[in-house]
């Protein structure tokens, strides 16, 4: 709904939108969200440190089979040593999977992914593609 002037006329439930090649659009927002587009500042900040940790585990699992076969690699003093650091890199190799697989499966997390989709739905411009150069503390844990 365009008008002469080139400028959208303002409709209730409807957002104006500029896109990367300066033109404007209207979007509906995904049913279902309020005026926020369904979060608040703080869900969003909670969601995105959920996926900053994710991300973290996420990394760390890529060196887990190394570090799982790492005491195979080394001479041992005994057999028995060498079973039991085996047998300690392999539960904790475990565990780190473990946490992941819980952490994925949450209800929270769900709940973030979900959001994501609707947001992304609602607002397909615009979505910049994440770089770690852009952000070089992003495998640092917040306190």
């Amino acid at each position: 709904m365009a008008q002469p002037n080139g400028l959208q006329k303002h409709l209730p439930g409807v957002k104006n939108v500029g896109n990367i090649n300066g033109e404007i659009k209207q979007v509906n927002p995904a049913p279902g969200l309020g005026n926020e587009e369904g979060w608040d500042e703080a869900q969003l900040e909670k969601g995105m440190a959920l996926l900053k940790e994710m991300h973290i585990q996420l990394r760390n699992l890529r060196t887990c089979i190394p570090r799982m076969i790492e005491p195979l690699t080394t001479i041992a003093t005994s057999p028995e040593s060498l079973f039991r650091d085996f047998s300690e890199s392999t539960k904790t190799a475990n565990k780190e999977v473990m946490d992941f697989k819980t952490l994925m499966s949450d209800e929270e997390t769900k709940k973030v992914f979900e959001q994501a989709r609707k947001s992304r739905n609602a607002n397909p411009d615009n979505i910049k593609p994440w770089r770690a150069i852009d952000h070089p503390d992003w495998l640092q844990r917040d306190v």
